[in-house]
């Protein structure tokens, strides 16, 4: 596509050459007319008159009457004489298509015809009509997608399209003309329609194949915006678009022939005529970049799989020179030093300079506050800078680095506590790093990290020393669980934790929990619940509930629990049955038709600016959400059915009877679970305000219920077993 790359670059000299070139020549005038398309948008088309002239008459002595005629067409639309154009025009197109039999109805249509004063309007018309043949595609923008015309109707000048969805409809021609976009087969929604599995087989493994073809659609050059649009109108978009931009785009910055500017999220992409020095070009957006977060990010990313010795020279060279600047943060100056010792396999001077600055300072007079050196550790952006420094603190400190890892190993942040505890066993401190474990075992959310690497190698029976009993490690590895799982939203390091320390005490059959608690005393066991029942993960929890009800006897669960005590949904089976009913028709019906939804308003264009898909996106987030909630309470179901009630006692299954102290009057209610009270009289949950303040009651029981309207005294009158099976 040279010509259109030189006219969207408005290189006119090199164009005019290029297309002389072409004349002397019997090349396909696709490309040629696309730049004029586009020299017609930019009003550059009036310039190109003589030579479209020239062009086209020698085409029409070279017995090429259909493509003379496309240039006498773009000489009218571009507001040549058309007293002038007009008759070689329609001769050129009856010479290449008078002999087709939609000749006759699509002149007739759009009104093309011999002695026509003005043809502009009828030459684009037929232009359009020429490309309803079968098996061509054309794209509906509305909501139809693309299509493939199967049928076309001459006499009662209609078509037929069968759409990527399968749906067959019929349009009238002159309809058609103006609701559809003839689509060329390298375009992806073409690629998309002919062979789907092919395009993403491409998309995964050629993505600089595909980003080409959208900047051949958007006449060499797009934004992120519309190479987004494109990419979703083939149905990548959320997660999938995210993994192929950031592939694409580093590929592209690496090419010599695209060049990128702006950022990911606000940037474009241009396709060169000519090729460039990728180096010199990325070389110069990094040392325009505004921060060294932005240069940093770019350089690690280029860095990844890159094997060009002289990009990667250049990304590092750029990198140590905005990390020369005092004025960026310290944290980042010293994570792009970081990385160039990686890199170069030496440490930068004021890497050493900084961390040797900071270890000679003397240790805070409290001992639980972080000193100088772990500080600059911890205040490391990334996990894998963090990991850096365990190398480094070798390098900086030498012979007495481990004396120093040992005395703060609690100060060591996330992404260094694995790899330090593992270079500490490594290096012969293992009854250190025993004494380190049973310390954090007394205090096990100090550094939750470090206590569950340390953990890996206890329990393995790899530290030397005397450690607290089986139960009581578990009990401390429990309370760092149900710290980590209440408080991992919103917070990365405490998330990942509690995915690490989730895996370690509940992978395999024998798993380390069962271990820990094999043999334990019943009421140890049962103390033990009331930290699980603060909240854990559901592996954790699940496991636990295993290991308490084989340990514990009825007797003494009955005594500490009641069996609606936990995080479990309890409901009959009617009501389990109505909540499967609403998560299959969330993803049976309603998930369908939302993506069925973001298919028709990805179809209408550009999305920045597109309601219908914002809400069709947000509509998608809300309904996704929605089903995984309720995969998650049905995981934890239990049926009221196959629970053994206690005798005369408030509890989920049963009928109560009360009185309102303050008024006298005589209620009944009947309690349930969540999913029973869907236009149920009487019947509310177990959950609810007024039936919570009720479980556990016997009848004469003189009871305080907080309501939202105020605190409300009852007294428990009768508790009978509701009949489940009605």
């Amino acid at each position: 596509m040279s010509l259109i790359l030189l006219a969207a670059q408005e290189k006119w000299p090199e164009f005019d050459e290029s297309w002389k070139a072409l004349m002397s020549t019997d090349g396909s005038v696709d490309d040629l007319v696309g730049a004029l398309r586009l020299a017609l948008d930019k009003k550059r088309l009036s310039r190109c008159l003589p030579m479209i002239k020239e062009h086209a008459q020698s085409l029409e002595g070279r017995g090429r009457a259909a493509d003379a005629a496309r240039l006498y067409g773009m000489a009218v639309q571009g507001g040549g004489p058309p007293g002038e154009l007009a008759a070689p025009l329609y001769e050129a197109a009856a010479k290449a298509w008078s002999a087709e039999t939609w000749w006759e109805a699509y002149t007739r249509l759009s009104g093309l015809k011999a002695d026509l004063g003005d043809p502009r309007k009828s030459w684009v018309a037929f232009e359009r009509l020429t490309w309803f043949q079968v098996g061509r595609l054309v794209y509906h923008g509305g909501g139809w997608g693309t299509g493939e015309v199967t049928d076309v109707a001459l006499e009662a000048l209609d078509l037929s399209i069968r759409f990527t969805s399968g749906r067959r409809d019929r349009f009238p021609l002159n309809a058609a003309m103006e609701i559809f976009e003839p689509l060329p087969e390298n375009d992806l929604r073409s690629q998309h329609f002919r062979d789907p599995d092919a395009l993403r087989k491409k998309i995964k493994e050629e993505p600089l194949a595909v980003l080409r073809n959208v900047l051949e659609r958007h006449h060499g050059r797009a934004s992120t915006v519309s190479i987004k649009n494109a990419l979703a109108q083939v149905g990548v978009d959320g997660t999938a678009w995210n993994g192929w931009w950031r592939k694409a785009r580093k590929q592209a910055e690496s090419s010599e022939w695209f060049k990128v500017t702006g950022t990911p999220l606000r940037g474009d992409v241009q396709l060169l005529h000519n090729a460039m020095d990728a180096v010199a070009d990325l070389k110069r957006q990094l040392e325009n970049a505004t921060s060294l977060a932005d240069v940093l990010a770019r350089v690690r990313e280029q860095l990844t799989g890159n094997q060009d010795e002289r990009m990667r020279a250049m990304l590092l060279e750029v990198l140590e020179a905005k990390a020369a600047h005092p004025n960026e943060p310290l944290p980042l100056r010293m994570a792009a030093w970081l990385l160039l010792r990686e890199e170069r396999g030496a440490t930068p001077d004021p890497l050493s300079e900084t961390l040797r600055a900071a270890a000679a300072q003397p240790p805070p007079a409290d001992p639980g506050k972080t000193p100088a050196l772990w500080a600059h550790f911890q205040s490391l952006p990334g996990l894998r800078e963090q990991e850096r420094c365990v190398s480094a603190l070798q390098e900086v400190l030498g012979d007495g680095w481990a004396d120093e890892a040992v005395r703060n190993l609690q100060h060591a942040p996330s992404g260094m506590a694995k790899l330090l505890v593992d270079t500490l066993y490594a290096a012969g401190r293992a009854s250190d790093l025993g004494a380190a474990y049973k310390d954090l075992l007394a205090r096990p959310l100090r550094a939750p990290e470090v206590l569950i690497s340390l953990a890996r190698l206890g329990e393995a029976g790899k530290l030397p020393g005397e450690l607290p009993t089986a139960v009581q490690r578990a009990q401390a590895l429990l309370a760092l669980a149900s710290y980590l799982y209440v408080n991992r939203r919103g917070d990365a390091n405490n998330l990942r934790s509690n995915t690490r320390l989730v895996e370690f005490l509940t992978k395999g059959k024998d798993s380390m929990l069962r271990r820990l608690l094999h043999g334990a005393d019943p009421e140890a066991i049962a103390s033990l619940q009331r930290t699980v029942q603060r909240g854990v993960d559901e592996a954790i929890d699940n496991q636990f509930t295993d290991i308490y009800m084989r340990a514990t006897p009825v007797a003494m669960r009955a005594a500490l629990a009641f069996f609606w005590e936990n995080d479990r949904v309890y409901t009959t089976r009617k009501g389990l049955d109505r909540r499967k009913a609403e998560l299959h028709h969330l993803r049976e019906v309603k998930i369908p038709a939302n993506q069925d939804a973001i298919g028709r308003a990805a179809a209408m264009g550009d999305l920045s600016e597109n309601s219908e898909w914002e809400a069709a996106i947000e509509e998608q987030r809300n309904l996704t959400t929605r089903a995984s909630e309720i995969e998650g309470e049905l995981r934890r179901a239990v049926t009221i059915e196959d629970e053994i009630l206690p005798e005369g006692i408030v509890s989920p299954g049963t009928h109560v009877t009360y009185k309102d102290l303050g008024t006298g009057a005589v209620h009944a209610i009947t309690i349930l679970g969540p999913w029973d009270t869907d236009g149920a009289d009487q019947v509310v949950s177990y959950r609810a305000p007024l039936a919570a303040g009720l479980l556990g009651k016997r009848p004469g029981d003189k009871v305080q219920v907080q309501l939202p309207s105020g605190t409300l005294g009852v007294e428990v009158v009768a508790v009978e077993t509701h009949p489940l099976g009605d």
